[in-house]
């Protein structure tokens, strides 16, 4: 019992340190060794939460993830007739050319002319309906939520492959057209308490408006990969989310934070996935003012 209760206390330590931000976790890991050593849970549910009263949320790591673009759309022109203050069309009288562009003239040798519309040339960014609609000012905000799992009953690491957590997201109306990113940021352990590092974390997009995005491709991948999903949806849709993994080494905690804009997409709900549903036991989700006490039943 000893060995194991010291790999939950390593495991959970772990898990402290990525939660860091939660009041009540830090305090719980110091010295608490001698005087918990066996009343730890083995056990802690899965678990979705926000930073909240007064706790910070980390930020997360540098962006390393190529950029996703969307494909390119260039700016039109198009000619529209010119109409006086009634609206009525402006004609102007305008000399016929021939195809070589020389004057076409009568029999009588009189240059023909004809009566035709004035038009103008007006421009047409792209995304927008004139050169003259004002550009929408667009300010993202920066929000996240945290995965949270620990199950050490077994004494024994746990491998899962494929997605491992749904999320829901309203896209927001009257957002400008774009990507936006889900950003992934993973804490994990293995049943002996070693953080355990992922080769490569690739971040999810949810594309809006702007046509077809390809799947993340992790074919190639040897090492353990944390990745999201690309989406290609319009404002008003909502979507699903995915966080997944590849190559699972074995792992019995993690901490899981997933970063997005909250100006632009809004949090609806997550829940355990695929083949780690099975494993995850009962579900809890909610928000959790801060991390699960070590030793409380």
């Amino acid at each position: 019992m000893k060995t194991l209760s010291k790999r939950i206390i390593a495991v959970f330590a772990v898990l402290c340190v990525a939660m860091s931000s939660f009041a009540g976790c830090g305090d719980n890991n110091n010295g608490s060794s001698s005087s918990k050593t066996e009343d730890v849970k083995t056990q802690y549910a899965l678990e979705i939460g926000a930073a909240q009263d007064g706790n910070k949320m980390p930020d997360p790591p540098a962006d390393t993830t190529p950029a996703t673009t969307a494909p390119a759309v260039e700016d039109a022109t198009e000619i529209q007739d010119v109409t006086d203050a009634d609206g009525q069309p402006v004609t102007t009288v305008a000399v016929v050319t021939d195809a070589a562009g020389a004057p076409v003239t009568d029999a009588a040798g009189s240059t023909v002319t004809e009566v035709v519309k004035v038009t103008t040339i007006v421009n047409k960014p792209a995304g927008g309906d004139s050169s003259t609609t004002p550009a929408v000012k667009y300010e993202p905000k920066q929000d996240g939520r945290y995965a949270m799992w620990l199950d050490i009953s077994k004494d024994e690491d746990f491998f899962f492959e494929g997605d491992f957590l749904h999320i829901v997201f309203k896209v927001k109306d009257n957002i400008p057209d774009g990507d936006y990113k889900v950003r992934i940021s993973p804490d994990l352990s293995d049943v002996t308490g070693t953080a355990v590092y992922p080769s490569k974390v690739i971040d999810g997009t949810i594309r809006v408006n702007k046509g077809a995005i390809d799947a993340i491709d992790v074919s190639g991948e040897s090492g353990m990969v944390f990745y999201g999903n690309n989406v290609a949806c319009k404002q008003g849709d909502t979507v699903d989310a995915y966080i997944n993994i590849k190559n699972n080494s074995g792992l019995v905690a993690f901490v899981i934070w997933f970063y997005f804009d909250s100006n632009a997409l809004e949090f609806v709900s997550a829940e355990a996935s695929g083949e780690y549903k099975k494993i995850a036991h009962d579900t809890e989700v909610g928000a959790a003012a801060k991390a699960t006490e070590l030793g409380e039943e």
